[in-house]
């Protein structure tokens, strides 16, 4: 059966370059990992270990089923999207990511038996998710007469860390004014001091390499898709990241055809020269996208995936008993003008992960 192969050497390599490259200022954030959607589509139970091993404290979920299934791994696990159940364990904390839900979030566990700790997101400028900055405090009034929910974290979103404009420090000036009305605040009223990030690989790397401002980092900086191998930036980081994911398909069947003869749905595919095709046992029903006659990709060891590919299977010249569709998905992304996000997290759920 196909499988995903993930090397556990090339995670460490990332996660040892990324908190290398933040060592050189003069307060260094930790390191935070975000293993939503299925730890980016590598697996969420086979990631998870691996990074408690390398010594991540503190990760950031999807949602409660994703943190429950991971909760005695980590001293933190941040829910991004919906609802904390009041029985759920400490160390699972809630993303607030507006007035409404903070309101609610008070109202369901005002009769807890334990504090709730919760990290209040705030709009500094993505426009998407997050309280707005003039509604900040309000949000902190509603937790000062809140005597179950604890303000543990305060987070934005710079999304604007693979773009070279003005954006990405007009995002970092205005976190650092939404955490300076927060710090007064809590120390004001002797209130627990919170945690504050609002950095992913991209913006981390581009202030850790110009040795910025140990605010401007934040306390933890949340590292997603660099993890994995890659990064999305216009402007060079240099670092040197390694994809951890391999797909390999096993083969289905052999056959010997002769030129002019059409493989595939519709005959798309014609035989060049006489030889040995196969089929192997990945298509797009495991949530690679469909390649077809518009795209020329190829497998690792450079045999042609031949379009159309099909729901569960696809065809190649070649005779190999197992094949690796790819150790690197950027040629995938660029084939189908989307990025590697887009063809990670979409590997179904149903492929075994195995740990190398």
């Amino acid at each position: 059966m196909a499988y995903i192969r993930l090397d556990s050497q090339a995670f460490f390599h990332n996660l040892t370059a990324i908190q290398n490259t933040l060592s050189h200022t003069p307060h260094p954030p930790k390191l935070a990992l975000v293993l939503k959607d299925n730890a980016y589509g590598h697996g969420l139970q086979q990631i998870a270990p691996l990074a408690k091993s390398f010594g991540i404290e503190s990760v950031f979920v999807k949602n409660y089923e994703e943190a429950i299934s991971i909760a005695q791994l980590f001293d933190t696990i941040t829910a991004l999207y919906g609802e904390i159940p009041p029985n759920a364990p400490s160390n699972i904390w809630a993303s607030i990511p507006s007035l409404q839900a903070l309101q609610s979030c008070a109202t369901a566990h005002k009769n807890a038996h334990q504090m709730r700790h919760i990290e209040l997101k705030v709009n500094i400028g993505m426009h998407r998710n997050g309280i707005a900055i003039n509604e900040l405090d309000r949000a902190l009034s509603l937790l000062e007469n809140s005597r179950h929910i604890r303000l543990a974290g305060v987070l934005g979103h710079n999304g604007y860390g693979d773009n070279d404009n003005e954006s990405f420090f007009t995002a970092i000036q205005a976190f650092s004014d939404v955490r300076e009305k927060v710090r007064k605040w809590c120390e004001a009223r002797n209130y627990p001091m919170p945690r504050f990030h609002s950095l992913s690989t991209s913006g981390a790397l581009r202030l850790g390499l110009h040795n910025a401002r140990s605010d401007d980092l934040g306390d933890v900086v949340r590292i997603g898709i660099g993890a994995y191998g890659y990064h999305t930036s216009e402007l060079p980081l240099h670092i040197a990241l390694k994809p951890i994911a391999s797909l390999y398909a096993q083969k289905i069947s052999s056959l010997h055809l002769k030129k002019g003869d059409r493989i595939g749905y519709g005959g798309v595919s014609v035989v060049e020269k006489d030889g040995v095709f196969s089929t192997y046992d990945v298509g797009y029903g495991d949530g690679l996208f469909r390649v077809g006659a518009e795209q020329s990709l190829c497998c690792a060891s450079g045999e042609q995936i031949l379009p159309v590919m099909s729901m569960d299977c696809f065809s190649c010249q070649s005779q190999r008993e197992e094949i690796c569709v790819f150790d690197d998905v950027s040629a995938w992304a660029r084939a189908f003008h989307t990025i590697p996000y887009m063809i990670l997290t979409h590997l179904s759920p149903a492929l075994k992960r195995v740990v190398v």
